[in-house]
């Protein structure tokens, strides 16, 4: 097992309490927060000031009775910014024991060897023994706890043949071998006597506790993933295949000299899923970025290759803190990290849902989350009707828009990776790849050639997760019947045309048979007028 030194590069001390002086030490942890996630450091363990322990705790006046079962409970909870760091240890158990209780935590009790608690130099030498100096010692006797249950107890329960008191007598060095599954760190290792004085200031006081209650505290973080919402009317709302997602961790609270070492989150993309680099977000378009607040939600300026940096190696997108920048984040306790990772989806599932994973590493200590978003796409027929069939129209062109007055308009049409115009192919059919589900207008730009727009020439249809279906349930799909132009008044040939013709040349004949009557009329006339 390694060794508690090993495992912690700084131990508090934690002295062995007498009738005036009681055992202390130092922890840390994080409270888990709604909305937000999050991470961190863990570090040690004691027990809160509190109410009087219940009527059920063995507290005893006089001199230590050996025959008197001890008892060892250790409560695991989470701590916050509010929690103090170095709170004064009772051993009795709390009435109003601390919120955030957390599961799954193991501990060991080791027996320090070389100090008899039945003797008077024994507890002189507990007074000044540190963890550290306790660890270092050729310690053969340790006793394993139970898993912390849903309320954060663990309990140790020794062989009663060997042990039918319960734990020895003796100066235990507790270290937190396993770690609830939402802890960063173990707490750092703290010493416990059994039985524990109340001292003379304690309330009973000069008296005993055999059954001893210790409230170890873990940060713990709590990692969350969320698909951003593009705001509405935005430019990143008409580009409807842009998908961005909020990464977010807490920061923790600290100890005093304690520090954050590691502090990355990665956003690990489906095949689905391309990152966007600054140069290619589209205009008017917000790329990643880390955003970094206090306690009370006040946005701090944080710089990227100052603070922090992000590297995009084979889809996983990562981004660790600097230095400079966890010393930063060791300053914001209660605060929190969001990296704002966008990204285009390429691809749709059959399922309908992109699913993407994160994970933080805080100090060495790993959590993965998962965050899921709906993708949905689009086709548009263009078509006639000839004879009762059906007829594919190629050459229609379509835009799609978020409002019908923008429709109307012809304005802000949506953007697909650059795209805005989508052209009917022989099929009639066109396919707009990748949209964000919704609700959305379509309208016909150009009528292939030879048809009219039809009309109305826009229609309100919605955008459900999941590729097209054109087969019921049909979704996802959308149709535009056309009609074509009006025929031409062209000449009409045979039937009743030789009818019209001979007409037509009667009455010229007539016409010109009258012309010449009257001609001749005239010259007699002119030949029988005097001279």
């Amino acid at each position: 097992m390694t060794s508690p030194v090993a495992r912690h590069r700084r131990l508090h001390d934690f002295s062995i309490p007498t009738l005036h002086h009681l055992p202390k030490g130092t922890h840390m942890s994080i409270r888990k927060r709604a909305g937000a996630v999050l991470s961190v450091l863990a570090l040690g363990a004691l027990t809160v000031v509190g109410a009087v322990a219940p009527a059920s705790a063995v507290t005893l006046p006089g001199n230590i009775d050996s025959t008197v079962t001890r008892t060892l409970t250790l409560h695991k909870h989470a701590l916050g910014p509010s929690t103090p760091l170095n709170p004064t240890s009772t051993g009795q158990e709390l009435a109003n024991p601390p919120a955030d209780p957390l599961s799954g935590a193991q501990f060991t009790a080791t027996l320090v060897s070389g100090v008899d608690l039945t003797t008077s130099a024994g507890w002189s030498q507990a007074a000044t023994l540190t963890p550290a100096q306790a660890a270092q010692r050729p310690n053969t006797v340790s006793f394993v706890s139970s898993l912390s249950n849903t309320a954060g107890l663990a309990t140790f329960a020794p062989d009663p043949a060997l042990y039918p008191n319960g734990l020895p007598i003796g100066v235990y060095l507790i270290t937190e071998t396993q770690l609830p599954a939402t802890a960063t760190n173990p707490a750092a290792p703290f010493l416990v006597t059994l039985p524990t004085p109340t001292g003379a200031a304690g309330s009973p006081a000069n008296q005993w506790i055999y059954d001893v209650h210790v409230y170890p505290k873990n940060a713990v973080t709590q990692l969350t993933k969320t698909r951003v919402p593009a705001p509405a009317g935005s430019v990143e709302q008409r580009n409807p295949d842009l998908i961005r997602w909020a990464v977010a961790s807490s920061i923790p609270t600290l100890a005093a000299g304690d520090a954050i070492d590691v502090f990355t989150l990665t956003d690990n993309l489906p095949s689905e899923l391309t990152y966007l680099t600054a140069a290619t977000v589209p205009a008017g378009v917000t790329p990643s970025n880390v955003v970094v607040t206090n306690a009370a939600g006040v946005a701090q300026t944080f710089t990227e290759t100052t603070d922090y940096t992000v590297a995009n190696t084979a889809g996983a997108l990562t981004m660790t803190f600097t230095p400079a920048g966890r010393t930063r984040l060791a300053g914001l306790p209660g605060g929190t990290v969001t990296f704002n990772v966008l990204t285009r989806a390429t691809s749709i599932p059959a399922s309908g849902v992109i699913v993407n994973t994160a994970t933080a590493n805080i100090n060495g200590s790993t959590e993965s989350v998962t965050g899921s978003t709906p993708i949905g796409q689009l086709t548009v027929s263009a078509y006639t009707t000839s004879n009762g069939a059906r007829v594919p129209l190629a050459g229609a062109t379509y835009q799609v828009f978020l409002t019908e007055q923008d429709a109307i308009n012809g304005a802000n049409p949506i953007v697909i990776n650059g795209e805005t115009n989508w052209l009917t192919l022989a099929n009639g059919n066109v396919l707009i790849p990748i949209i964000t589900p919704g609700n959305y207008w379509v309208r016909e730009i150009t009528a292939p050639t030879g048809y009219q727009l039809p009309s109305p020439d826009r229609i309100l249809t919605a955008v459900v997760p999941g590729p097209t279906s054109t087969t019921a349930p049909v979704r996802n799909y959308l149709e535009f019947a056309h009609n074509q132009v009006p025929a031409f008044a062209l000449p009409i040939t045979g039937g009743d045309g030789g009818l019209w013709f001979g007409v037509g040349g009667a009455a010229l004949l007539t016409v010109m048979v009258g012309s010449a009557l009257v001609v001749a009329r005239l010259r007699a006339r002119a030949a029988q007028a005097p001279a």
